[in-house]
């Protein structure tokens, strides 16, 4: 009888329980300031990752970068691509990632950058995406652009495609005589 009035006045907080997961789930497992990240292969480098701050969250398999710089190098040592961004989030089972605030992507092998708002790459199927309703330019060095709207690239395919909104405008190279 004493066992079952114990058991009866006694209740089980599981609500702060769930506070601490959720709060745990926006807490940073680990922040670092001035962070780099260098890939290495066959005493070459293949990738530079920077970024001025850079949180990991284990629970959210994520990292979250601000003021971030990716730098992509080719066998012979030369910069493929270099990027930049406000913001990253990075997935890290999936290796998906989504950059917002000014984006720069810049190819010197193109001489072409791409400038956006917020994209989203997609790992699986190698795609770049913009958001609907996000306006997109890509610009050649010597002036050439192309802007508009429901950007989507796909890199197996070597396809860029913009759905509205587009505009652009052509320089004409002069050859010298």
């Amino acid at each position: 009888m004493l066992l079952v009035l114990v058991f009866s006045s006694c209740s089980l907080d599981y609500d702060q329980a769930r506070v601490a997961e959720s709060i745990a789930e926006q807490i940073p497992e680990t922040i670092l300031i001035e962070f780099t990240h260098t890939i290495v292969s066959g005493g070459r480098v293949w990738v530079v990752l920077e970024a001025e701050r850079a949180e990991t969250y284990g629970e959210r398999k994520e990292i979250v970068l601000q003021g971030a710089v990716f730098q992509e190098y080719d066998e012979n040592g030369d910069l493929l691509i270099e990027a930049r961004a406000d913001n990253a989030v990075f997935k890290i089972d999936s290796e998906d990632a989504t950059v917002s605030g000014s984006i720069v992507i810049y190819s010197p092998e193109q001489q072409a950058s791409l400038k956006a708002g917020r994209l989203t790459w997609t790992r699986e199927g190698r795609r770049l995406v913009a958001d609907d309703g996000q306006a997109v330019r890509l610009q050649t060095d010597d002036g050439s652009f192309v802007e508009g709207r429901g950007f989507s690239a796909d890199f197996r395919r070597k396809e860029l495609k913009f759905s509205s909104r587009v505009r652009g405008s052509y320089v004409e190279q002069q050859e010298d005589e």
